[in-house]
């Protein structure tokens, strides 16, 4: 679910997943004498548009899942069953029966399908299950011509996994798989058919090559051979960084994040199913979120690290990124995608910088470049300022840490933790949530807040 660079690009703020909308893309710009970074969190990666919007075949009626004929109900009871098959092999790290539901007839897939379950076997799996719509499949002529077979392919197809000791509930990888007939049964054909119609499988971490693993107290850090001293690294850092985000926040999240390390930025954008840029990107969060507004029931959440940039940062920028980014898994269970993006990468700016001895001026050198301009802000950074294409993307960052310290000074830390949560949790409207907080936070309105957020930056800045 961080940046590296002068400036980022991130996505919208708002990115949607199964239809509801999350929480926001952070970025955050620093720049540190020899160091400069910049953190982006991207909450629950979209993932490719569902198949069934892609093709223009209705849902069936209520009526229609129960008028199958015998061919379509023997075939999914067949797959049903090639399903509780594929995932007991999985759990019982049984290779040979996991190829064992791959076609026969197409050799490379099977092993590729082979290489891929080799490297899954090494992530410590509390579930593994497969959700699947056989109500309707999609039209797929082409296919059958290739396979030269019956196919099928789900309208609605994901895995569901949980990882041991992280993940209390499963989370879920949607999937474009093609299932194909041959004398002796049906098997999984492919999950590729429909990416050159955009409409790729999402991938694990474990689709790229084989994995090691690293441990540290609530931390498991998974990555490939060739990265084992990154690993290693990340483990004991996130590890050191967990008490910090928890002296700020509370006890009151899991203290476990899974921190995942691909060997290529190309890799990152797949397992994170993120399209967009990611060169200035040193790394990522991600989590499936449930609600808009109100409680966003969380699950998945995860730290990615981009191994192009992260080798660019130092060690003070590494920490900084790592507990800006964990503060995002703390929070996520009071973060609903209504927020204002300033509060939400304000307060985790707020905590990623911690008692870093760095002087304000360096931290918001743009905005404050700005301000002794006499350009003070005319409000809080809107949510538009923090896209990627954005000319006022550093200022927001800025402006958005500022007004977290701003309410710190005026409230105290404990004050700025239950603004946070008011509006997270809150079930009214953004601007309703954020009035009733800072009237019971703040003994302010949004107007006057805003009017001592100006002072603030002109004495700090100036």
């Amino acid at each position: 679910m961080a940046r590296t660079g002068a400036r980022t690009g991130p996505r919208r703020p708002f990115p949607r997943r199964y239809g509801v909308a999350l929480a926001a893309v952070p970025v955050l710009a620093v720049a540190l004498a020899d160091v400069v970074i910049a953190v982006r969190n991207a909450d629950a990666p979209s993932p490719p548009a569902h198949r069934a919007a892609a093709t223009p075949t209705p849902a069936p009626s209520t009526d229609a899942r129960f008028t199958l004929n015998d061919a379509e109900t023997k075939r999914n009871a067949a797959l049903r069953d090639l399903l509780a098959r594929r995932r007991q092999a999985v759990l019982r790290h049984d290779a040979n029966a996991f190829v064992a539901t791959d076609d026969p007839g197409q050799p490379r897939f099977r092993a590729q399908q082979r290489q891929e379950f080799a490297a899954l076997s090494a992530v410590p799996l509390a579930s593994w299950d497969y959700d699947i719509d056989l109500g309707v499949g999609l039209p797929l002529t082409a296919q059958a011509r290739r396979y030269r077979a019956p196919v099928f392919a789900p309208a609605q197809f994901d895995i569901r996994y949980a990882i041991k000791g992280f993940d209390d509930k499963p989370t879920s990888l949607t999937q474009a798989p093609t299932f194909v007939h041959r004398a002796s049964g049906w098997y999984f054909g492919s999950f590729d058919d429909f990416a050159k119609a955009g409409n790729p499988s999402s991938r694990g971490i474990w689709d790229f090559g084989p994995l090691r693993i690293a441990r540290a107290r609530g931390v498991l850090v998974i990555g490939h051979p060739q990265a084992a001293a990154l690993i290693r690294q990340l483990a004991a850092l996130t590890a050191e960084s967990i008490p910090k985000v928890t002296a700020v926040w509370g006890r009151n999240w899991s203290r476990t994040v899974v921190v995942l390390v691909p060997s290529t930025q190309r890799e990152l954008g797949a397992i994170v199913d993120d399209a967009e840029d990611l060169d200035e990107i040193a790394a990522l969060t991600s989590a499936e979120v449930t609600s808009c507004p109100g409680s966003p029931n969380p699950v998945g959440a995860r730290i990615a690290i981009n191994p192009r940039n992260w080798p660019t940062l130092s060690p003070l920028g590494r920490r900084i990124v790592l507990t800006h980014e964990l503060t995002h898994i703390a929070t996520r269970a009071e973060t609903n995608a209504c927020m204002p993006t300033w509060l939400i990468e304000g307060f985790a700016d707020y905590v990623g910088y911690g008692q870093a001895s760095v002087p304000v001026r360096v931290i918001a050198a743009e905005l404050a470049t700005d301000v002794r301009a006499g350009r003070v802000p005319h409000s809080l950074p809107p949510a538009a300022d923090f896209d990627g294409g954005s000319k006022r993307l550093s200022q927001a960052y800025e402006g958005a840490l500022l007004a977290c310290r701003l309410i710190a000074s005026m409230a105290g830390e404990r004050g700025l933790v239950r603004l946070y949560t008011a509006v997270g949790t809150s079930h009214a409207s953004p601007a309703t949530a954020l009035a009733a907080a800072m009237r019971d936070v703040l003994h302010l309105t949004p107007v006057q807040f805003t009017a001592r957020w100006q002072q603030y930056l002109r004495t700090q800045l100036s």
